[in-house]
């Protein structure tokens, strides 16, 4: 139970090893800018570096996103992330491949089973997290059009327990991240050590916290809010329009499991029509807080509904969208 506990905080990680090709690298900072978890450095007209900070090693979590949006194929990454022992162990299987549907025993290339697959199965391939958005908003008619994608997701008792609130007023998005922050910042500094040695408090402090919120203390998220932080607070990337989607805290039985499907059908809408789109979560813990009461009375969030998660939407900067290699779960078969 006690190394159980010492493992809950900055617990031992495995990094993948990220590489660039200076030869063909274009020097032009989009994996720096669209890495979720600030995992380089950059200066204009320079290479980027691979980083970690605060404890961690690298600042990496395996997600490929640097691979996708790189326009020359100048990145690499080998190997995984894992976390071997304690309370947030990895259960993944560690083998990083691309996408293998018709389960063959080698990874074919992607290229070679692409006019095998639906358009359905293509557009779940090949959809990419955005963090890159240019200033243009997708008109009030494709808003309403992924909207309808949402609706007619499956719920329980179909009950469709959502409320969704789009968001296009710039002044109230920097609210909601600025508000957000003041939370999000005191838990990433909690948890962050320059030196990176583990201090005896927050050893203390975020193992008993992870035993009661075991969700909300996983060490990857906290490299998000350093992101944001350095970012001058900006969790939504500055995307033209966010949507935020509520459950009914009544809905039959799990509302969030609702609200999940019903964002997976928006974002795969919203990359059929060519838009981007990131599920963004780093607010809702805040949002929910009575500091944030003023917040939420402000844009009308009223009980029973509460936020779940969010979307940041709008038009790709450049090249998004792209097949890489992931991570995969055990699968039992029972026959």
């Amino acid at each position: 139970m006690l190394d159980f506990l010492k493992q809950a905080y900055m617990p031992d990680m495995n990094f993948p090893i990220r590489t660039i090709n200076v030869d063909t690298c274009s020097r032009c900072g989009r994996c720096y800018e669209s890495c979720p978890s600030g995992g380089f450095t950059w200066t204009k007209g320079e290479i980027p570096t691979p980083v970690g900070f605060g404890g961690f090693k690298e600042a990496c979590i395996n997600c490929h996103n640097c691979i996708a949006v790189c326009p020359t194929g100048a990145m690499g990454v080998t190997g995984n992330f894992s976390i071997p022992k304690g309370r947030y162990k990895s259960f993944l299987t560690r083998t990083v491949a691309p996408p293998n549907p018709f389960g063959a025993k080698e990874t074919p290339e992607y290229s070679d089973i692409e006019k095998d697959l639906t358009e359905v199965e293509r557009l779940i391939y090949s959809r990419r997290s955005n963090r890159l958005f240019k200033k243009e908003a997708p008109t009030r008619d494709v808003i309403n059009r992924i909207l309808e994608a949402g609706r007619f997701a499956p719920s329980a008792g179909n009950c469709q327990p959502y409320h969704f609130m789009v968001i296009t007023d710039q002044a109230v998005i920097r609210e909601l991240e600025t508000r957000s922050m003041t939370v999000l910042r005191l838990i990433k500094n909690v948890y962050l050590s320059k030196n990176g040695k583990r201090k005896l408090w927050k050893n203390i402090f975020v193992s008993v916290s992870s035993y009661l919120m075991v969700n909300k203390f996983d060490p990857r998220p906290i490299t998000a809010m350093e992101k944001a932080d350095r970012n001058k607070g900006e969790i939504y990337f500055n995307a033209p329009v966010v949507i935020l989607i509520l459950k009914n805290k009544h809905g039959i039985s799990n509302p969030d499991l609702d609200a999940g499907i019903c964002v997976q059908n928006m974002v795969l809408a919203a990359h059929s029509l060519g838009l981007g789109s990131c599920i963004v979560s780093l607010p809702m813990v805040p949002l929910s807080y009575p500091i944030m009461a003023g917040f939420r009375k402000k844009i009308g969030i009223k009980y029973p509904f509460e936020a779940v998660t969010s979307v940041a939407l709008g038009f790709p900067k450049g090249k998004i969208d792209g097949i890489v290699a992931r991570d995969t779960p055990p699968t039992t078969w029972i026959e």
